[in-house]
């Protein structure tokens, strides 16, 4: 099955402008990181900020099941929790967030879920592609990073993250 980006339901973010871009590689396949800027998103009201991340490899965003390996559904969602966990931790540090009165979630992480090609192995976070969007409340923010810390700081967590996936794929 031939990929487009326009197969995805929603429209990807704008990587056109990007406050860090680098390659790196990941069971030896040659991949990139791009993290935008941060902005203001309208849709999600006044007071919100959104950071949009992606890893690509072969033009396309990566999935676990581009690593190889033998993994299960259960491996898989437990290495995208753990990636997850390591993304908010860090915006949580970053912007110096106050736990939430309301219980709500700050950041709130959101993913474009599975990549099109691969909608026969099935549903499973193996093959979701790895497209964050990253919204923080900013009315519990204690200090202002700018996009350039934010994005360092976030790329040094998904790499982290990424070299788990790594060891997971590799016996």
């Amino acid at each position: 099955m031939d990929y487009a980006i326009t197969d995805y339901a929603a429209p990807l973010p704008d990587f056109s402008r990007v406050a860090l871009q680098g390659r790196f590689e990941l069971v030896g396949r040659a991949c990139t990181l791009q993290i935008s800027p941060i902005r203001q998103a309208p849709d999600y009201g006044e007071g919100f900020a959104v950071v949009h991340l992606q890893v690509l490899h072969d033009e396309r965003p990566l999935a676990l099941v581009d690593l190889g390996g033998d993994l299960s559904a259960g491996d898989c969602y437990g290495l995208w929790t753990d990636l997850c966990g390591a993304v908010s931790a860090t915006v949580q540090e970053a912007f110096a967030l106050a736990p939430s009165d309301d219980g709500e979630p700050n950041p709130r992480l959101g993913c474009w879920g599975a990549r099109p090609d691969l909608a026969d192995l099935g549903e499973s976070d193996c093959t979701t592609a790895l497209v964050l969007g990253i919204g923080v409340d900013l009315r519990a923010a204690r200090q202002r990073p700018g996009s350039a810390l934010v994005a360092q700081q976030l790329a040094a967590a998904l790499l982290r993250a990424l070299r788990a996936w790594e060891r997971a794929v590799r016996p």
